[in-house]
């Protein structure tokens, strides 16, 4: 995350261009600060752009937003005088670099949090420390994360709820509290405020909390955190919008090609460019043969995401890397990834019975099985190699496209596999740091 760069992504300059309207003018009306940069823009009737999103990420983004602010009036004036390149918008004054670097900052900060809550929530779950350190690993390096933690935008953030909720749920399961219930509503609201399609979280927390202690009476404590947010979005709505529902890219329908559009198709399907991943829906279903419990609802919740998106006319991503909607569901594929690694018998004295806490039965002295690591680590490896041919610039994306679209974008490589100078060539164009301390790419 320190090594590559990426600024705020398209859609994460509407948020921006938000805080700078709100800290400099009073209002959310975005015409005079989007520097041509529409993505995430929408009209209002009365001749306005606002931002598509919810409001959360305004309130996620105010501090590093104003840190940056700080840290202009700060540093030396002669200091990065002339200001800094942020793709797409162009060279802007250093204090919106310095705010901009601070939203990004941020994200990888709150993606090493979501990681550190799967790791904790595997632990709760009675798996072996090294186990749950791969496949945590694997969650990150196997999936969208690599490139959507570099990004000022709000799929790092609901990521790191998603693990929030995971550990939380573990905790629920083992004592049916009414309070984590509530708190599993709370943090599915959260969510919701900063991107509308993490409703879906909802589906494996109500089926977590019916499968502890409790059971569905602990449904209405659950209730109880959610509802306060969603009740926010319809006066927000009104306030920005002039309407009581909001003007989103694309529309919803449900078809019967989804899930299998965000997961299988040749345009940024999910296990083609992030092919690790299908080890872990692998270890899903491995998990839910064998017992029900955490096997179920990391099925429920992989499915809830990727269903719900595929039934939205934008699950391709065109304007984007990879299938960045389901990062929401990385929590239940590091169940899945967990699942797959640790040795399948049961711990001794149990004969197979799970455990409360357990994905599924473990041995007592439990280790990573060496083929299915070994084949997990390739597969991130290849995922990996795809990022950055894409962000080096190695795989010329489609015309009037940002990034490739399917592996046959990557077709050219393998006719011509680039040599160490187009390598590095490649990490300078990918790297703030490599081309400060380096130079540009020839």
């Amino acid at each position: 995350m320190l090594l590559f760069d990426r600024g705020l992504g398209g859609d994460g300059w509407a948020g921006f261009a938000t805080l700078e309207s709100l800290a400099d003018d009073g209002d959310p009306w975005v015409e005079g600060e989007s520097r041509g940069v529409m993505n995430g823009l929408v009209g209002t009737p009365s001749g306005h752009l606002v931002m598509q999103y919810p409001p959360g990420v305004l309130a996620l983004d105010a501090l590093p937003f104003l840190a940056g602010r700080l840290a202009d009036r700060a540093l030396p004036e002669s200091w990065m005088a002339n200001g800094f390149e942020l793709p797409p918008a162009g060279r802007e004054p250093r204090g919106v670099f310095l705010s901009a670097a601070m939203i990004v900052l941020a994200r990888n900060a709150v993606t090493l949090l979501g990681l550190f809550w799967i790791f904790q929530a595997l632990r709760r779950m009675e798996i072996s420390e090294g186990v749950a350190a791969a496949a945590t690993a694997l969650v990150f390096f196997g999936g969208p994360l690599i490139f959507y933690s570099l990004v000022g935008m709000t799929h790092a953030p609901v990521f790191a709820l998603a693990g929030l909720l995971l550990l939380v749920l573990a905790r629920q399961r083992e004592t049916g509290s009414g309070r984590l219930a509530l708190a599993a509503g709370t943090i599915v609201g959260a969510a919701v405020l900063l991107r509308y399609g993490s409703i879906a979280l909802a589906a494996p927390a109500l089926l977590a909390i019916f499968l502890g202690p409790g059971g569905r009476r602990r449904w209405p404590a659950f209730a109880a955190g959610l509802l306060p947010f969603l009740l926010v979005l319809p006066l927000w709505w009104r306030w920005l919008f002039g309407a009581w529902s909001p003007p989103y890219g694309g529309t919803w329908a449900i078809s019967a090609a989804s899930p299998w559009n965000v997961l299988f198709s040749p345009v940024h399907g999910l296990f083609l460019f992030h092919p690790a991943l299908l080890l872990g829906a692998a270890g899903l279903a491995m998990a839910l043969r064998r017992s029900p419990g955490w096997g179920a609802v990391g099925a429920v919740w992989f499915l809830a995401v990727a269903v719900l998106y595929g039934w939205w006319s934008e699950w391709n991503n065109a304007g984007g890397y990879g299938q960045r909607f389901l990062t929401d569901a990385l929590p239940a594929l590091g169940i899945g990834f967990a699942a797959l690694l640790q040795r399948q018998q049961g711990l001794q004295g149990q004969q197979g019975r799970e455990a409360p806490g357990e994905v599924f039965p473990v041995p007592a002295v439990s280790a990573v099985s060496a083929v299915p690591g070994v084949s997990a680590l390739l597969l991130a490896l290849l995922g990996y190699a795809l990022f950055f041919a894409a962000v080096g610039g190695l795989a010329p994306p489609p015309p009037g496209l940002p990034w490739p679209q399917t592996l046959a974008d990557y077709a050219p490589l393998l006719h011509h596999p680039p040599g160490p100078g187009e390598l590095a060539d490649a990490l300078r164009r990918a790297s703030l740091p490599v081309r400060a301390a380096a130079g540009a790419a020839r």
